[in-house]
């Protein structure tokens, strides 16, 4: 029989012994900090870019959301999610955009209802506002 001396096999290029400091681990770790960062920048652009050139069209928050959706099937593998959670996502949205279609309207309608009478001290409204707060 013969005895081998050795371990028999070296360890691998990235082997980190116990104790020592994993920098490749480290320089993962901040690199996909840095691709999160990336990608919640990039789709803040983005939704702002879709928000302004939707900013007529009822459906303004809506149509930036199914985009976000389907990128988001694109990259991740959203096999596992119910369906319920992207269903959910598009009827918040649809919300969002009826209640700004129809409340902020239903609000201008209000205001224009009923004109604004200046103060009859002939001062402007800010200051009769703030006179009448300090009385």
């Amino acid at each position: 029989m013969s005895s081998e001396t050795g371990s028999g096999h070296a360890p691998p290029a990235w082997f980190t012994a116990p104790g020592e400091t994993d920098y490749v681990a480290w320089f993962v770790v901040v690199l996909i900090i840095l691709a999160l960062f990336g990608v919640i920048t990039l789709h803040a652009a983005f939704d702002r870019w879709a928000e302004h050139k939707s900013s007529g069209t009822p459906l303004a928050r809506t149509i930036s959301t199914l985009l976000v959706i389907a990128l988001l099937y694109e990259i991740f593998p959203l096999d596992h999610f119910s369906v319920l959670l992207p269903i959910s996502a598009v009827l918040l949205a649809l919300v969002a955009d009826w209640s700004r279609f129809h409340l902020t309207g239903a609000h201008r309608a209000a205001a224009q209802a009923a004109p604004a009478d200046p103060p009859a001290t002939g001062e402007d409204p800010p200051a009769a506002s703030k006179r009448a707060e300090n009385a």
